[in-house]
């Protein structure tokens, strides 16, 4: 790595800490202790200006990440915590101003019917029913227990609590709301006729595709005067576009030629000058591991036998031509260069069915507490038995099933069945492989002490044992030195004046942009999770347009400038363009088209365009998708809503513009609309309860610190 390099990138860090240290000789402690404090420094957000506790943030996040096995990213989770937090002071607040409380009667009740106390081991008798005495001997030990991991567990209890606590709040709430919702026999009715009546007729359709793009222009200002009367729609946090370039550590042709020719020196014999003496190369190198550990290779070596599929291409002929002793190489594959050696050639199974007996010993993987005997004693058994097995084959399974410890192949007689290669340990499978059928024999592993019988063997083939030194390609110090150069030379242009977009075009560079940016986000594009980066776009002395050159650890630099700044509050013409372009464009298409709806019947307006009339029959509102068109619900709500036999022009729907006339109307029967009324109210209580979080936001002002933590 280019250590001067990185040093250079930490200048700025290193004379702050210096300037530190400086100004504690003239300034009190309690002084630098009020620099880096403030009077909130416990408060990580507020909520309708009740305090979210930084420590109760912290530790719930940790205590997620203890008790979760998912595979969620650090930030994700502290949104998720975050999220819970906020709905569960919204809560806190409603519940206060409608004055609901609930008992400590009602809060234990929950606890004891909650389904993971209920289940949970530990709470259950000796007849494995839940005991509410022993769930409170635990509590109590809890409450008693002064050790950490006594506190941290007192901790998750209170928190498993809360979450009950505020769980029976919320469904108590809930429930207050959905008493008082309901909806009347005449809505219930007036909405299925709504949407289940089934209407027929012609109409012309004028298709927003037959009008070019390029016909209707929309400007800024317009997007402006739009967001302007739709504010609710476009409201926004604040966010940063970037743009960047991208500075990589890449390896160079004269750096691919050094690290070749390392691997072509290790390959042959070398004198040692100083003890005048001949030093083996890797191909003479008797101990190939010893060789690698001693010359270093960026990829450990494989210890088995590999079969034709699994040598690479670039070299497989010449191992498979080669003889034993033989080094191909050096050779690039993948990332990579490499140098490899034929250790051995066989013809080996691809399966084997084996049998084994277990004799573990103290301290082996997977052991029981109930293990007592020594390594040596687990051997003399295992030998003691591999000697009567051998007088007396036919005993193998009774021994197996009476001193085996893997209790599955046990109860099988020590039967394995058939298993492939790389299924088992390297110890177990090269017996079992490289022996042969009827072989018996004794073989130590990590798990203890095997007395292994090869009873079948099948699809024998041609397998090679390789060794194989690597050495990752990647650039080298000067390499990056370079590097880093080129990328303070063009944030020094940029910060001069130069024109970032044209100075990276000029000098052949890439840019990249991200945009969108949130105060909390991590990842920047394309660079990945540079939380740093973030940090700065958002800081209030970074102006828009502002550059800066970063350390992107191991893998390069990147110029970054900040494109656009869009403050929290209503998104600004240029961000939301792309958004609001499309709705502007079509309705001016569809004022252009209403133009073309001229005469006082269907036929008159479909000749007058060149179109046909159309029919349709049988839609309803539920599901309004009109053959060869696509769904339109607007226009089959103005045809619900229209006459029989009357003309309605100027339909604006989804896909173009339409007249139409309605000729039938089929009414859903009396029975139908009264099993409809009955289900109306469940389904708006539903509705509510779903959306009920999202209304009790509104008028909740909502403080976020979160960004200054992190």
């Amino acid at each position: 790595m280019a250590i001067l390099s990185k040093i250079r990138d930490r200048s700025g860090f290193l004379i702050a800490a210096i300037g530190l240290a400086m100004l504690s000789f003239v300034v009190s402690p309690k002084d630098i202790y009020d620099f880096f404090s403030n009077k909130n420094s416990d408060a990580i957000g507020k909520v309708n200006g009740e305090e979210i506790s930084y420590r109760e943030f912290a530790e719930r996040v940790e205590l997620y990440k203890s008790q979760s096995r998912s595979n969620y990213g650090g930030l994700a989770i502290e949104n998720m915590v975050w999220n819970q937090m906020v709905r569960e002071k919204i809560y806190e607040i409603k519940l206060k101003e409608a004055g609901i409380v609930v008992g400590e009667g009602e809060l234990w009740k929950a606890i004891l019917e909650s389904q993971q106390v209920q289940n949970t081991p530990q709470f259950k008798n000796a007849q494995g029913q839940f005991s509410e005495e022993i769930l409170k001997d635990y509590i109590a030990n809890l409450q008693s227990d002064t050790s950490d991991e006594g506190k941290a567990m007192l901790r998750g209890w209170l928190n498993f609590e809360q979450d009950i606590k505020n769980g029976l709040l919320t469904r108590t709430y809930n429930e207050l709301i959905g008493m008082g919702v309901g909806v009347s026999e005449e809505e219930a009715k007036n909405d299925y006729i709504l949407n289940n009546t089934k209407v027929s007729g012609d109409y012309v359709y004028l298709p927003y595709a037959s009008i070019p793009n390029t016909d209707v222009k929309v400007t800024e200002d317009e997007v402006a005067n739009y967001i302007k009367k739709h504010a609710a729609e476009f409201e926004t946090e604040a966010t940063r576009n970037l743009k960047f370039v991208r500075f990589p550590f890449q390896a160079s042709e004269e750096d691919e030629k050094e690290i070749k020719a390392e691997l072509t020196k290790m390959i042959e014999d070398k004198t040692a000058v100083a003890e005048l003496r001949l030093e083996s190369g890797f191909r003479n190198a008797t101990d190939v591991q010893l060789f690698a550990e001693e010359a270093g290779t960026d990829l450990p070596l494989v210890d088995r036998f590999q079969t034709e599929g699994e040598i690479p291409t670039v070299i497989k002929e010449n191992v498979i031509n080669g003889a034993k002793g033989d080094v191909v190489g050096p050779y690039k594959f993948s990332k990579y260069y490499k140098i490899t050696k034929i250790l051995d050639t066989k013809t080996l199974p691809d399966s084997v069915q084996a049998s084994h007996i277990l004799i573990p010993f103290r301290g082996a993987q997977g052991a029981q507490p109930t293990i007592t005997r020594t390594a040596l004693e687990a051997e003399q058994l295992a030998d003691s038995l591999l000697t009567v097995i051998k007088k007396s084959p036919n005993k193998f399974g009774t021994l197996a099933e009476n001193y085996s410890t893997d209790s599955g192949s046990a109860s099988k007689k020590g039967d394995l069945g058939w298993f492939g290669y790389r299924s088992m340990v390297p110890e177990f499978r090269d017996f079992c492989f490289e022996q042969s059928k009827g072989d018996v024999g004794v073989v130590r592993t990590a798990y203890g002490f095997h007395v292994i019988q090869v009873n079948g063997q099948k699809n024998f083939n041609q397998a090679y044992k390789l060794a194989t030194i690597s050495r990752k390609i990647e650039a080298s110090e000067e390499t990056e030195n370079r590097v880093f150069q080129e990328a303070s030379s063009f944030e020094k242009e940029v910060l001069e004046g130069a024109d970032f977009e044209k100075l990276a075009k000029e000098k052949g560079y890439d840019v990249s942009p991200a945009n969108g940016i949130k105060e909390l986000d991590v990842y920047v594009g394309s660079l990945g999770d540079n939380r740093r980066i973030v940090r700065w776009a958002f800081e209030e002395d970074t102006d828009l347009n502002a550059a800066q050159r970063w350390d992107l650890d191991e893998k390069g630099y990147a110029v970054v400038m900040v494109s656009d700044k869009q403050e929290k509050g209503l998104k600004s013409a240029k961000n939301a363009f792309i958004q609001v372009e499309p709705i502007l464009i079509k309705e001016k298409k569809a004022a252009l088209l209403k133009q073309k709806m001229q005469g006082n019947n269907l036929k008159a307006i479909a000749d007058a365009n060149q179109k046909q009339v159309v029919p349709f029959s049988d839609i309803t509102l539920g599901a309004p998708t009109i053959g060869g068109v696509g769904i339109e619900p607007s226009v089959i709500a103005a045809a619900v809503a229209s006459k029989k036999d009357a003309l309605v022009k100027d339909v604006v729907g989804d896909k173009g513009v339409f007249a139409l006339v309605v000729k039938s109307k089929e009414i859903p029967s009396e029975d139908q609309i009264k099993i409809n009324t009955e289900n109306a109210g469940k389904a708006t209580q539903l509705a509510v309860s779903r959306n009920l979080y999202d209304a009790l936001q509104d008028g909740i002002e909502i403080e976020d610190y979160r960004a200054e933590r992190f």
